[in-house]
C-alpha cells in the first residue's frame, strides 16, 4: 500500500493528450478543441478521487492506531487475568477436573456402545428383511 502512495500520479496534460490523439489519427486538435474539456474533466475528477483516497487513508490509519491500542490492551488485560486463574489452581482443581473428564468419557464410551448395539440390529433387521423380500419375491417368479 505504501508503494501505491509513492508512485507518482501520470501527468495528463493537454499536450501530451493532443500528441496522442495526432499519432493514433493523424487528426491534429486545436487548443480550443471542446474534446479536450473531456480531459481536463478526467484530470479533475483523479484529483478529487486522489484527494478523497488521501482522506480516507488518514482515517484508516487513525482508526486503526486507535482501536489498535485499545484492543491490545483488552488482550493483555485477559491474558494477565488468565495467567492469575492458573496460578491460582491448585494441582486439587486439576485432579478434580481429570476425574471429571475420565466420567464424562466413561458416560461417552457407554453411549456410543449402545448406539453401536442399536445400530447393529437395525442393520441386521434390514438385512433379515432385505433378505425375505428377496425370497418372496424369486418363489413368486418361479
Amino acid at each position: 500500500m505504501e508503494d501505491d502512495a509513492k508512485q507518482e500520479p501520470a501527468k495528463l496534460t493537454m499536450e501530451n493528450i493532443r500528441h496522442a490523439l495526432i499519432e493514433k489519427h493523424g487528426q491534429p486538435l486545436s487548443e480550443d478543441d471542446p474534446i479536450l474539456m473531456v480531459a481536463s474533466m478526467f484530470e479533475m475528477f483523479q484529483m478529487e478521487y486522489d484527494s478523497t483516497l488521501k482522506r480516507h487513508q488518514a482515517a484508516i490509519e487513525k482508526f486503526m492506531a486507535s482501536n489498535s491500542t485499545y484492543y491490545a490492551d483488552k488482550v493483555k488485560q485477559s491474558t494477565d487475568e488468565l495467567l492469575d486463574r492458573a496460578i491460582q489452581g491448585t494441582i486439587r482443581n486439576n485432579i478434580d477436573a481429570m476425574a471429571d473428564f475420565k466420567q464424562s468419557m466413561t458416560d461417552f464410551t457407554k453411549t456410543n456402545r449402545l448406539y453401536s448395539a442399536v445400530s447393529l440390529c437395525t442393520c441386521l433387521i434390514s438385512v433379515c428383511l432385505f433378505l425375505g423380500w428377496l425370497g418372496w419375491y424369486l418363489l413368486g417368479r418361479a
